[in-house]
């Protein structure tokens, strides 16, 4: 390989994510001294990525409104960053990151931040006008497509394929979402959640395929012209977004003694093995309040997740137990979930009603709250996040879950 720098108390961080950022500017924040080295494979600064599928697919927003440090900051912060270079493997023996540009450097304490990348669909590999939204660069192509009167089909009617077809369709784009359930996101909000946030779509026009999937491709060449449903329909689409979910970013520590079991697996220090840690999506963390190994992927969960291991690093040890979060915008309204609602919870409208832009909706299990979900910020909401933080807490003293 090629050169090796020194490792003393040498911090390399290894994706230069919202959680990988993070975790480089929290560090400083708590005082450590020594060396961080921040790397990253795209040749942007880090940026924040939620807004792409919103503000940036929509062009109200620039990378200047999005980034989350600038070249100032990190040489102010004594924080080296190398963009446009990936780790290719992890040496534990050595303590070594092997990267794409033939560069090995050595760590004193190594933390993976990674992410997570969507999943692709063999099928619509090779075609110029098939996309997955994960980079700045796949939004602002997608941005330059999705023209007023253009077409486009999303594969997968999750978060981001939601959320994508909401600011398309703001766009004056004709757009038709392809979902195999009859019910999206059944395993993240309430069905009669399910079923409101489908009624926004369709009077916005957007145009629903539910228990049904793509089954075969019509071309003209390198551009796909029209999907083939299962249920006997065709799409016509002169752009289509595969949106079916994301798998964590682990390919380069295969072979290297890590454990990787959907993403890398840590314990509730977000420690893999000695001296390397992960953070952010591609952390699958034993969480003491629910017992179990989880990974999130949310930007909450990345800004947090850095901010526990940034004093975890300093010499502040303490479980990290964060409160499952994630929002989504689409339309004008905001949806936050808060906690995580059993199939078996008992649901209380909190206040408003469901017919408008402002409610909150309350899941208890035998008489102990287990999560929220709310559009708008009504005036219990604060309440009840304390109110599950405690309950969250009271599970991890107590040992159960």
């Amino acid at each position: 390989m090629g050169s090796v720098m020194p490792a003393a108390d040498h911090v390399v961080i290894v994706g230069a994510s919202g959680a990988g950022v993070g975790t480089a500017l929290d560090l400083r924040a708590h005082g450590h001294a020594g060396r961080i080295t921040l790397i990253g494979a795209e040749s942007h600064l880090p940026y924040d990525r939620p807004p792409l599928s919103k503000g940036v697919l929509s062009g109200t927003q620039e990378f200047e409104d999005i980034a989350l440090t600038s070249h100032e900051e990190l040489a102010e912060k004594g924080i080296v960053c190398r963009l446009g270079v990936a780790a290719t493997a992890l040496d534990l023996a050595q303590k070594t990151v092997h990267l794409s540009d033939g560069e090995d450097i050595d760590y004193g304490t190594l933390v993976i931040a990674t992410g997570a990348s969507p999943r692709r669909l063999p099928q619509f590999d090779g075609y110029g006008n098939a996309f997955v939204l994960r980079t700045l660069s796949d939004a602002a192509e997608l941005r330059r497509r999705l023209t007023p009167g253009s077409r486009l089909g999303i594969v997968g009617g999750g978060l981001i394929g939601l959320e994508v077809a909401a600011s398309a369709v703001n766009l004056g784009v004709t757009v038709t979402v392809i979902e195999p359930t009859e019910q999206p996101l059944a395993n993240r909000i309430t069905p009669e959640l399910s079923a409101w946030l489908l009624e926004q779509h369709r009077s916005n026009e957007v145009n629903l395929v539910l228990g049904a999937s793509c089954t075969e491709i019509v071309a003209d060449g390198r551009e796909i012209t029209e999907l083939v449903v299962s249920d006997g329909s065709r799409v016509p689409v002169d752009v289509v977004l595969i949106s079916i979910g994301a798998s964590p970013n682990v390919e380069w520590l295969e072979g290297s003694g890590v454990e990787i079991t959907n993403g890398v697996v840590v314990d509730e220090y977000q420690q893999a093995c000695e001296d390397v840690f992960a953070v952010g999506d591609v952390a699958n963390g034993f969480h003491p309040g629910y017992r179990r190994h989880m990974r999130f992927e949310t930007r909450a969960n990345a800004t947090e997740g850095a901010a526990h291991l940034a004093l975890t690093l300093s010499g502040t040890r303490s479980a990290y137990v964060p409160v499952p979060f994630f929002w989504t915008d689409q339309f004008g309204f905001k949806l936050q979930s808060f906690g995580m609602i059993g199939p078996g919870d008992e649901y209380d409208l909190a206040w408003g009603e469901l017919d408008s832009r402002k409610w909150g909706l309350v899941g208890r299990h035998n008489g102990e709250i287990t999560g929220f979900l709310t559009s708008g910020f009504g005036p219990q909401l604060a309440q009840h996040r304390r109110e599950l933080a405690d309950a969250i807490e009271r599970t991890v003293v107590s040992g159960e879950a």
